[in-house]
């Protein structure tokens, strides 16, 4: 109704095979509809339906709206509106300028979303983490001893020198 579109492009979803459809509405996350009013070439005559300059429709759908729509159309059932009711109500608040209960995923929400899609992923990049880290962490130590090891040795000198000066050694020489 925002956009005078549906959330995918009516001819993507035609062309697709049923598995290849099903996969796109389960697994592709549409477009906002701010963005999808911005990048489509119909947008004077949408805003001309609703007596709006193009520029005005799209900011007043950026927002909130964006928000509402997104969170009707959401892939998680648990951030998704409950009930038709809810998702009313919402409108309400948004026509009201209350503070609508919709809002943009967190940064832990997106992150868990992408860890689970793509966990071969992540596991090779932890992988690849996990050997940097040991890597650094084994010639730190490394260069830490042999660090220790060349403060000890003039020390390992003065004495031997010393030893060597009460022995009656004076002619030797380093």
């Amino acid at each position: 109704l925002l956009t005078g579109s549906t959330p995918f492009a009516r001819k993507r979803l035609n062309e697709a095979a049923f598995d290849e459809m099903l996969r796109i509405i389960r697994e592709e996350e549409p477009p906002k509809p701010s963005t999808r009013l911005i990048t489509t070439d119909q947008l004077p005559g949408i805003a001309a339906n609703r007596g709006l300059e193009p520029k005005k429709l799209s900011g007043l759908v950026r927002g909130e709206l964006d928000w509402i729509v997104m969170k009707a159309l959401e892939k998680d059932r648990n951030r998704r509106y409950e009930t038709a009711n809810g998702l009313a109500l919402d409108l309400q608040r948004y026509l009201s300028g209350e503070i609508v209960e919709a809002c943009p995923p967190s940064a832990g929400y997106r992150l868990r979303k992408f860890v689970h899609r793509h966990p071969t992923g992540i596991a090779s990049a932890a992988g690849i983490v996990l050997v940097l880290a040991s890597t650094v962490a084994f010639y730190t130590a490394r260069l830490a001893s042999e660090r220790d090891r060349a403060r000890a040795a003039p020390a390992h000198l003065v004495g031997s020198l010393f030893v060597l000066n009460h022995l009656g050694a004076r002619d030797y020489a380093f």
